[in-house]
């Protein structure tokens, strides 16, 4: 004979902490969020104000199964359940061993039915892999309850299916662009993969902050009950649940982390962020490459991705799954109506977030909206207006000078800045974003940055313009302020100089004269909406160089050509 006893406490559910862990061991549970420590530390942190009951069957006063639901009236006085952790959990189970499942199941939704004549069953996170779902599924159909399924897919990595040597080939493409973007990175500077220590979360938290600051994040993950939850909960020791963190660090300073809940087999990825400012090197990609083998090297047999549609899951993927909704309720009509509009809005919502362009639009382009209507300043307003109307229709008129000989001694002294003097800057981004395009960061004696120098490139930022430089030519973007002396400066090395001045830019033109520039070629770009056109005077170019001797040696090679003939 079956019975259930009703839990509503923590200190009543920690006497049978053992027999909990004693059945998911036994069934070798790799589901983290059913593990006694997850559960106990959720209800004590994030489920202190939740209704929270634990039905617990016993088979001769011994428990056989537990049900982490929680309780709440709707509607009238209907009853509403749903599993503990909704909104954190991504996958939840009804904690029972394997022979003692179903039998549970079917005993406690007719004692259920019984003691409530009005309720409503909600159930997130049911693997189809496990058989909790379809148990439910069975019983709705014998007992003709009305009931409703949504899946959502699970992609994860088995390495047990997949060698590998075999899974590096088959990923080789992504895994070279990470390994460029990489290089880049560590010419700049140290990037370390270190583990991270339960005390020194905060940076993880400030990090995912700043990475969703101009996005809508919906997960709470770094609000001040969930920061105390996911700090407890790392803090737990149990030889089945771990919390693994993670951070991909560069001159000591956190671009990006993964913070991973390990349970025997099964390595799931909770959360993964990236600095924004180094989105050009691909923070995101270098943490998710890290983790996997991490993951691999520490023999789990599955990567886990979770739930959802994102992209980057179906890149890495070798096997998928699905988790189930399941709703289900008593056959009156104020229930049926309520499941009705729930379904509804489940199915809504399900078509908004298998289409990830609408996911980006609304996650991403409103959530820079709002982060701009909340700290824009009328120079924001009048800069985004300009590039809105640049975005339809520009006219861009700039003129390229080069000197070679200067005609005065520099005056102050420049130093050249290094990326980690940068990183504490409130203008990091701009910085990093040169760093990546190969410019040098000058600075004068005042420590203010004086000007960027390219040696291959001549590019112009706000046409993205470019043009490959001669040898021994550098391209200069600088103030107007101490002209002189950048340009002095560079020339000191024995390098031709060269920068540009747009058609309005008077001051600065007649100031490029009087040190001794020559325009060399001007450069017209009209664009409407998404096509352009460039107009060059390419020829004004050609003929500077050839004044400087540098195609005498061509003349040379073309004087021979009719004796080889």
């Amino acid at each position: 004979m079956l019975s259930y006893r009703l839990v509503t406490t923590i200190e009543e559910l920690e006497s049978y902490k053992s027999t909990w862990s004693e059945i998911l061991e036994r069934e070798k549970n790799d589901n983290p969020f059913i593990e006694f420590e997850w559960v106990s530390t959720w209800w004590t942190t994030l489920g202190v104000n939740d209704n929270v009951e634990i039905y617990i069957v016993e088979q001769k006063g011994v428990a056989v199964a537990f049900f982490p639901f929680v309780r709440c009236v709707r509607f009238g006085g209907i009853q509403y359940f749903v599993f503990l952790g909704q909104g954190l959990a991504t996958y939840m189970e009804v904690i029972a061993e394997k022979q003692w499942k179903e039998p549970a199941i079917e005993y406690l939704l007719k004692e259920l039915s019984r003691k409530y004549k009005r309720f409503i069953i909600a159930l997130h996170g049911l693997l189809e892999s496990k058989n909790t779902s379809q148990i439910l599924e069975k019983y709705a159909i014998e007992h003709q309850v009305p009931h409703s399924i949504f899946r959502t897919v699970t992609s994860y990595i088995d390495f047990q299916s997949i060698k590998l040597e075999d899974f590096l080939y088959k990923h080789r493409k992504k895994f070279k662009t990470i390994h460029r973007r990489e290089k880049k990175l560590q010419a700049l500077g140290q990037v370390t993969f270190q583990e991270v220590h339960c005390e020194r979360l905060v940076g993880m938290f400030d990090l995912f902050a700043r990475r969703w600051q101009k996005k809508i994040d919906k997960s709470g993950f770094t609000e001040q009950q969930t920061r105390r939850f996911f700090e407890r909960l790392a803090t737990e020791k149990c030889n089945a649940l771990r919390v693994e963190v993670d951070s991909l660090q560069f001159e000591g300073h956190w671009i990006g982390f993964t913070i991973d809940l390990c349970c025997r087999d099964r390595n799931f990825c909770q959360a993964m962020g990236h600095e924004p400012d180094f989105n050009i090197f691909g923070p995101g990609r270098l943490i998710e490459r890290e983790n996997m083998l991490k993951a691999h090297a520490s023999n789990y047999r599955f990567y886990d991705l979770g739930s959802g549609y994102e992209p980057y899951k179906f890149e890495w993927y070798t096997h998928v799954d699905f988790t189930r909704k399941f709703m289900m309720s008593t056959k009156g009509k104020r229930e049926r109506t309520l499941r009705l509009i729930m379904v509804l809005f489940a199915r809504l919502k399900g078509q908004l977030t298998n289409k990830h362009q609408l996911v980006k639009l609304k996650r991403d382009r409103l959530g820079e909206l709002r982060y701009f209507f909340k700290n824009a300043r009328p120079k924001d307003w009048f800069h985004s207006f300009k590039k809105a109307i640049n975005r339809m229709i520009a006219i861009h008129i700039f003129d390229i000078y080069v000197a070679e000989n200067g005609r005065c001694q520099p005056t102050s002294s420049f130093n050249e800045v290094c990326i980690r003097d940068v990183m504490a800057s409130n203008k990091r981004a701009n910085y990093v974003s040169n760093y990546h395009k190969g410019y040098r960061i000058f600075r004068n004696s005042t420590n203010e940055i004086a000007y960027l120098r390219h040696d291959q490139l001549f590019c112009e930022e706000a046409t993205g313009f470019t043009h490959k430089l001669p040898s021994n030519v550098s391209y200069i973007q600088g103030n107007n302020h101490q002209l002189s002396d950048i340009f002095a400066k560079v020339q000191e090395e024995g390098r031709t100089v060269c920068t540009s001045a747009y058609w309005y830019e008077g001051k600065r033109r007649r100031a490029l004269m009087q040190l001794g520039f020559q325009r060399v070629e001007r450069i017209t770009i009209i664009q409407l909406f998404k096509k352009k056109k460039i107009y060059r005077q390419e020829n004004n170019w050609l003929k500077y160089h050839q004044l400087q001797g540098r195609s005498f040696i061509h003349l040379w090679h073309l004087s021979l050509l009719p004796l080889l003939i």
